[in-house]
């Protein structure tokens, strides 16, 4: 008989069928059925995470954990009962609508923890309507009408099923399914740039892993128990089980990518057009002189509590012009200034610069679809017999910070407002342009032009150019609405207008010409300029009672908003104080200026001129390097992306290859002996458990050197049982021996095989469900 293991007594040369498990959970410890829940419900939880931040709020939570939770018990008890399918999608719908309304519709519970009628009808119209009205709606939402009833309803469903698959299935790996449909739909519904991208999927990555493992070692326990199974069964669906685990890393860790291409994350969200349309609304600009009516001017508008003294309160941000009316928002929604979406619940606002400002705003005589605040909002609550409907109805823009309802506000209604303001004065000829993206505007029309080079010379800084150009319209302005008592004032911002306004001397106009002047010749200069229309307090006003402003008609105004190099808008009214208008000056008369005499033509240039003139062949085109390194960057891009996609795949079988060898150095450098011998011989029967021998833990050293065959492993396991039972101990070195000769038997089980096959033995999860070479075997 030779000393080589003998290849023929491998599993591999008899077919055997898996068994099918029964129904229930006869024959499975209860301490091992709770660890599969457990372990499914992490799962769950963990394709929860990247649903946070649609959410932000305690409340997703708390219906998070109870769907799960609810789920694997609905899927338990089927289980343990046998119940068919159909009893266990009722107890399904009987647990989302006992459960539902207090946990995903809880403002509309009966002493929040019992389901109403009214809760029942929103919780079930939510099933089908609520999955558009989550991606049309600002994040987070909190606990916002019924916007809970997705991840709840997902959460619910993934647990019933995942658990049924774990424990009523020959594919109890499938169980790793449902969350990771929860996961993608996660990413799918969830934000931009989601910074929990890369953590949502490690985690759910490495609770998979563990699941996985979980699985393989009770198969190969229960396999050992039962009857040999056959080794090539075995491997097929551990490669099954591996495929599967990559195919979950690949969708659960969409991050992965994050970590490679820069730029946004394409999601369903991006995708939808918004349902508040700016270009609806007439222009805040466009009945402007309407409010300094002599019958109006005095109407009280509204009443304001915490605005800081001499601030004002802007009604809406205007940032698109197209050469006759400034707008809200353009139709090409340039850095998505007319995107308008609902808010619910509040915005992050932490990295904008500024003070937070709380205001208390009570409508008076205002009636616009614009909801006046200051700064970057934060959160707005509303009041009185309206609330609810406005706060169903009220849209945001943070990109301009401008707010609408479609119904419009009216007289006895209120909000607070939480923002984010920068409110002091700055020096502006120390600013700098900022980078923010606006929608295109016509050119600077000539007269403002030559205005603009006459106050402020191009070789000034932008900044100084900027304050000289408000320094010129507070001296050179005077202002006028074109009532009959003042100085005729055409009405309009149309660049007809303002080159009227521009030519005319002495200027006259108001904030309608001021502001989208000042704007035009401030986007000229380099800043990115927006007009503001809201209301500012007369500058002799005095400070405002106990806090309160009431702000009439008369108090609108219209001033501009610069971008600085720190990103934040600066407030600069270019509007002149009050004062009386001078008499008209006559039309300066056009300056024709002679033509300029013809130059004579330049000498011809001397051969020398022409070799200096000539390019250098040798010299680089910039485009082509500019090129060259575009197409290296994109090569680098692509190659990153494939090397994290095979990482990710690799991932799982590197960690078994590392598991397996920490296990042998951890036998290797054992504190006794004995320990080290008998981990020689666990490392050698391992190795045998993932080449297909049935190694049976209960079998003595000597009948699992049988298994194997050959004459080495019979010396092999006759010398450890001798130096494991000797009274005396094992002989100096025979650790060493034994260790040699395991080495040695590795090497000949490999020899025979294929690489394929020993790739397979290297990631096979047979020797990680416990050892076969235990003293209680071993010594029978």
């Amino acid at each position: 008989m030779s000393g080589a293991p003998d290849p023929r007594r491998a599993p591999g040369s008899t077919v055997r069928m898996l068994r099918t498990r029964p129904n229930g959970l006869r024959g499975r410890s209860p301490l091992s059925v709770a660890l599969s829940v457990v372990m499914v419900a992490v799962l769950c939880l963990a394709a929860m995470i990247p649903w946070w931040p649609i959410y932000e709020s305690p409340a997703f939570v708390v219906a998070a954990v109870v769907a799960v939770l609810a789920g694997c018990a609905i899927g338990l008890l089927g289980a343990a009962f046998s119940w068919p399918s159909w009893a266990v999608a009722s107890g399904v719908v009987g647990a989302f609508l006992v459960l539902g309304v207090p946990f995903a519709v809880p403002t509309r519970a009966y002493l929040g923890a019992l389901p109403t009628a009214e809760g029942l009808v929103e919780l079930v119209a939510a099933t089908a309507l609520s999955w558009k009205q989550l991606v049309t709606i600002t994040v987070p939402v909190g606990s916002y009408q019924a916007l809970l009833v997705p991840p709840f309803l997902l959460g619910l469903v993934a647990g019933a099923v995942a658990v049924t698959i774990a424990l009523r299935t020959r594919h109890a790996a499938a169980a790793i399914l449902p969350p990771a449909v929860v996961l993608v739909a996660g990413i799918a519904l969830g934000v931009v740039h989601d910074d929990l991208a890369i953590e949502a999927g490690l985690a759910f990555l490495l609770a998979a892993i563990a699941w996985l493992v979980r699985v393989a070692i009770a198969e190969r326990r229960r396999a050992a128990v039962d009857r040999p199974v056959d080794a090539a069964l075995i491997d097929a669906r551990r490669i099954v089980a591996a495929s599967a685990l990559t195919a979950v890393a690949l969708a659960g860790a969409t991050a992965a990518a994050v970590a490679v291409p820069p730029g946004p994350r394409e999601v369903v969200r991006a995708e939808l057009q918004p349902p508040f349309e700016p270009n609806d609304y007439d222009s805040p600009l466009a009945g402007f002189r309407s409010a300094f009516d002599p019958q109006a001017a005095a109407d009280e508008m509204l009443r304001v509590r915490g605005l800081p003294d001499g601030a004002g309160i802007r009604v809406a941000t205007l940032d698109t012009y197209d050469g006759v009316v400034y707008s809200v928002g353009g139709g090409d929604g340039a850095a998505g200034s007319g995107q308008f979406v609902r808010l619910p619940y509040r915005l992050d606002q932490s990295a904008t610069p500024g003070e937070g400002v709380r205001l208390d705003v009570e409508v008076l005589g205002y009636d616009d679809v614009w909801v006046p605040g200051v700064g970057r909002l934060e959160e707005i609550r509303f009041r009185g017999a309206r609330s609810s409907t406005l706060t169903e109805q009220f849209y945001y823009n943070d990109v301009t910070g401008t707010g609408g309802v479609r119904s419009g506000l009216q007289r006895g209604d209120g909000y607070a407002a939480d923002s984010v303001a920068s409110l002091e004065p700055v020096d502006l000829a120390g600013l700098s342009p900022g980078g923010a993206v606006l929608p295109e505007a016509p050119d600077l029309p000539e007269e403002l032009a030559r205005l603009l080079d006459e106050w402020a010379p191009a070789s000034d800084s932008q900044g100084e150019r900027l304050a000289a150009v408000i320094a010129g319209f507070h001296r050179e302005g005077y202002v006028s609405h074109g009532l009959e008592d003042e100085e005729p004032s055409r009405s309009g911002h149309a660049l007809d207008r303002l080159a009227e306004f521009a030519t005319v001397k002495p200027m006259v106009g108001d904030g309608e010409q001021y502001a989208v002047a000042a704007a035009l010749m401030a986007r000229s200069i380099g800043f990115p300029a927006r007009v503001v229309v809201g209301y500012l307090p007369p500058r002799d006003a005095e400070p405002g009672d106990g806090g309160v402003r009431v702000f009439r008609s008369g108090d609108l105004q219209a001033w501009i908003e610069v971008q600085s190099d720190q990103g934040d808008w600066v407030q600069v009214d270019p509007n002149p104080e009050r004062r009386e208008i001078p008499e008209r000056q006559p039309d300066e008369p056009t300056v024709v200026s002679r033509p300029q005499s013809a130059l004579p033509p330049p000498d011809d240039p001397t051969p020398v001129d022409d070799l200096a003139a000539e390019p250098d062949p040798g010299a680089d085109d910039p485009d082509d390097a500019d090129g060259w390194l575009l197409a290296l960057l994109d090569a680098l891009r692509i190659a990153g992306i494939v090397l994290a996609v095979v990482a990710l795949v690799a991932s799982p079988f590197i960690a078994i290859v590392v598991a397996k060898a920490r296990r042998r150095r951890l036998r290797r450098r054992a504190g006794t002996p004995v320990e080290r011998i008998e981990g020689g011989w666990q490392e050698f029967t391992d190795t045998a458990k993932d080449y297909g021998y049935p190694i049976l833990p209960t079998a003595t050293r000597a009948e699992q050197a049988a298994t194997v065959g050959g004459l080495a492993p019979a010396v092999l396991a006759a010398v450890v049982d001798r130096a494991v039972f000797a009274p005396d101990g094992p002989d100096t070195g025979d650790d060493e021996r034994v260790w040699t000769a395991v080495d040695e038997l590795q090497r000949r089980l490999a020899e025979p095989r294929s690489w394929r096959e020993r790739l397979r033995a290297a990631v096979s999860l047979g020797s990680l469900g416990g050892y076969a070479g235990s003293r209680k075997g071993a010594g029978t």
